[in-house]
């Protein structure tokens, strides 16, 4: 395994094999076939810098390779590739607008504490704090976005109806052959 990729024979997409390829061209060597597709995705994500819908790129790939035939559904997988090879354009452009917001929000502080006028260099802070990606901000909690199972404590009488339902294959909720409770509606008061 070179440079965190180890391809074997028959198994790789077009993908990995480019990918490898940009790893290292020396080891690698691509396919005729595997430079044209290299060549589309590239063509792709110049066309996604430009700020070209992911739809209107798959358009422009159509009309210029007519000769190769490519389908609208493979010139959306070439968008994607594309996007997955060399970087997401839409997070990366997202990235660096908040980087130069961050550098001016610094300048600004900076200028703002020399002047002292620390109310501010106050709301200064809270631009710069504002403009750090959300995995750098202190109030991002991973934790919330984990996936947590999520376990149901039901009634013995509703676990026995349920298990019937499913000796069929389906779980239908509204035949679940249950008594019904006395209950007291509620208004919206």
């Amino acid at each position: 395994m070179e440079n965190g990729i180890e391809l074997q024979k028959g198994r790789d997409t077009s993908f990995d094999k480019i990918f490898a390829y940009y790893l290292n061209p020396d080891k690698y060597t691509l396919t005729p076939k595997q430079e044209e597709i290299k060549e589309r995705w590239l063509a792709a994500w110049t066309l996604r810098l430009k700020k070209k819908s992911p739809t209107k790129v798959a358009q422009i790939l159509q009309e210029t390779y007519k000769e190769q035939k490519l389908s609208r559904a493979q010139a959306f997988r070439d968008v994607q590739n594309a996007e997955k090879l060399y970087g997401n354009v839409i997070n990366a452009d997202r990235v660096g607008r908040m980087a130069i917001h961050y550098e001016y929000a610094l300048e600004a502080y900076k200028k703002a504490l020399k002047a002292g006028d620390y109310k501010a260099a106050k709301g200064f802070l809270s631009e710069m704090r504002e403009s750090l990606p959300f995995e750098d901000n202190p109030q991002f909690n991973p934790e919330k976005l984990e996936n947590k199972p999520v376990k149901f404590y039901v009634d013995k009488a509703v676990e026995l109806a349920i298990a019937k339902q499913l000796q069929a294959g389906v779980l239908d909720f509204n035949n679940l052959e249950m008594e019904d409770i006395s209950h007291e509606e509620v208004g919206n008061e």
